[in-house]
């Protein structure tokens, strides 16, 4: 028997999100070619580069289970910077990621968990923009335009690269669908709406705080416009929605109050302001970024567009100027696009003497530290809500006009057209089947930036495998080169090693002596002498002997270290690192490839050349 027509309707919706998603799902494979969504080894960043924000973020999908798992507070850490520790509610520790993907954690280890959510972040935020563009249009391909300009978008290729916060897009497309719901739509009801939205806002605030505030201030410029364009319906707007919002704000409140109290005065929080001075002058798109992908002292490919999709959609914002929906879109496209300018305007890497609306965070706690390229995430967002409404009202015209001329080539004594143009807007399916022609032209630039980025090895198992057993549980390491933001290697063994010992040292943003944050602590006299000594290359000209082996003892007892390991470098600085540290220590314990180490320093005797001098 044939289905009914209803099991039909059924079917096809589901059969088209089934192609939407698998569609989606292989170009974040893609993406990353070859490397497989599972890899527990390899990471962006080359490890002779530094491993850098791939290499914390793994860290941090780590601690989340890890502390929970252990009785520790998922929002503080002494396991690196030790021993004061950093502040994770101020930091992006993606608590949620790393709760969400805690049994692949625990089968696979971090690196594993990384490089899923990757993909996941690529493939759901383009499947979370299919969805929530089919609020408004009917033609599928529109809808699957939106989501691959969304989900596989220049914002998100460059953050992708990188950043497992900032790529993982799914919440924002849901948190404007359910703000359509409560102030414009308001089929459904308000406290339903409103307790989805608040638990949508935490959910976003554990995986990135700074993308919720660029979503919410997003959300006022569009209700302000709303207001604006609809000053008639306010009062009764205000009574409809109120409910809805008390409830957004109690479940907000009650999933997010203690990491939000946590951030603001827990212990090692950071007073005035999260990012290091002058950081966030450098995050900034040019006014050119839209249709060009080099452009001096800018790094960021984030707000690329290219021209043929540039184009489509200015085109498509004239035409369809009437729609309420693209008025809205474009109103808040614009505004993020000049939010994303920064403070002040740049035009093909030129700074000019303009202020521009960006200018205001600067002087506002909290928006200080927003960085203002990232809100590019955002205006892809709104771009995609007017390429599908576009694209359907488009399809929608060419289809009444095709019907209009085959009623009028029907009528008795017309005469019949018989030439290409007169078939073309007569067959609604070659219509259809040129615009798709125009989107896949317009798309080339775009996925022309697959794959984002090359994976490599930076895993050190033997290595880490005898800090496992070498070290006490819980016992300190000494690192050097120092971890710091792009020497951080030693947080990828304390993850995969599922946090056996404390680093002195590590990447977190930690208060500095000014109340700005900064990216490491900073390191004491003796510790900078050592560090100095076996890493930089004059670090042994004019010091003693005397000097090293007094600066080394005061560091081992300052931080009760159990084990030092010197990282892999190579020729003359490796060669003499090793050698000052043996004539300090005797012969190191163990030798890899990624790393020399010496074990049980508490027990260990000095050795005569350190008598002799001590």
């Amino acid at each position: 028997m044939r289905p009914s027509g209803d099991v039909q309707a059924v079917r096809r919706p589901i059969a088209l999100l089934a192609v939407a998603i698998g569609a989606y799902a292989v170009l974040a494979v893609i993406a990353y070619w070859p490397v497989m969504p599972l890899d527990a080894s390899r990471l962006p960043i080359p490890l002779g580069a530094g491993a850098g924000d791939p290499a914390q973020m793994s860290w941090f999908l780590a601690w989340t289970p890890f502390a929970l798992g252990h009785g520790h507070n998922p929002f503080f850490t002494n396991y690196i910077d030790f021993p004061l520790g950093a502040n994770l509610a101020s930091n992006t520790s993606v608590p949620l990621l790393g709760l969400l993907c805690a049994p692949v954690t625990f089968a696979l280890g971090p690196i594993a968990s990384f490089n899923l959510l990757m993909r996941i972040a690529l493939a759901g935020s383009a499947t979370s923009m299919f969805l929530v563009s089919r609020r408004w249009v009917n033609w599928w391909p529109a809808a699957f335009a939106a989501g691959l300009l969304y989900g596989f978008g220049s914002y998100m290729t460059f953050e992708s690269s990188v950043h497992l916060d900032l790529a993982f897009m799914a919440i924002p497309p849901v948190l404007l669908w359910c703000l359509d719901e409560l102030f414009v739509t308001r089929a459904r009801s308000p406290v339903k709406v409103g307790i989805l939205l608040g638990l949508l806002c935490a959910a976003q605030l554990l995986i990135d705080p700074e993308m919720l505030m660029f979503c919410g201030i997003m959300a006022v410029v569009g209700l302000i416009f709303l207001a604006l364009t609809h000053s008639h319906e306010v009062v009764a707007c205000i009574r409809a929605t109120a409910t809805g919002l008390l409830c957004a704000c109690a479940c907000f409140g009650a999933v997010a109050g203690y990491p939000i109290w946590y951030f603001l005065a827990g212990p090692r929080r950071i007073p005035h302001g999260i990012q290091p001075a002058g950081t966030i002058a450098g995050f900034h798109v040019d006014l050119l970024r839209p249709v060009l992908t080099s452009i001096p002292h800018l790094t960021d490919a984030s707000g690329y567009l290219g021209a043929p999709l540039l184009v489509g959609l200015v085109a498509l914002a004239v035409l369809w100027r009437r729609l309420g929906v693209i008025r809205f879109a474009v109103v808040c496209a614009c505004t993020a696009f000049v939010l994303s300018l920064g403070p002040r305007l740049t035009v093909d890497g030129h700074s000019l003497a303009i202020w521009l609306p960006e200018a205001l965070f600067e002087h506002v706690p909290v928006l200080v530290d927003l960085e203002p390229v990232r809100v590019t995430g955002i205006e892809m967002l709104f771009l995609a809500v007017i390429l599908a409404v576009g694209l359907d009202r488009t399809r929608t015209s060419m289809l009444e006009r095709a019907r209009a001329a085959r009623t009028a080539s029907s009528r008795p004594g017309e005469p019949r057209a018989r030439g290409m143009g007169s078939r073309i807007r007569s067959d609604p399916s070659l219509q259809s089947l040129g615009v798709l022609a125009l989107l896949i032209v317009a798309f080339v630039p775009v996925l022309d930036q697959l794959p984002v980025v090359s994976e490599h090895s930076v895993t050190a198992p033997g290595l880490t495998a005898s800090l496992a057993r070498s070290v006490p549980d819980g016992g300190v390491v000494l690192a050097f080169p120092y971890p710091r933001a792009h020497e951080d290697e030693p947080m990828l063994w304390q993850a995969v090693d599922e946090m056996s010992f404390r680093l002195v040292g590590g990447y977190a943003l930690v208060p500095g002596t000014t109340g700005h944050g900064r990216y490491y602590v900073a390191q004491g006299p003796d510790l900078a002498k050592l560090s100095s000594l076996l890493t930089a290359a004059g670090g042994a000209a004019g010091v003693s002997l005397v000097s090293a082996c007094h600066s080394l003892g005061t560091v081992v007892r300052a931080y009760g270290a159990d084990a030092l390991v010197v990282r892999t470098r190579t020729g003359a600085i490796r060669t003499r690192g090793i050698g000052l540290l043996s004539k300090l220590l005797g012969p190191p314990t163990v030798s890899f490839k990624a790393g020399v180490a010496w074990y049980d320093l508490p027990g260990r005797k000095p050795t005569p050349s350190c008598r002799a001098v001590s």
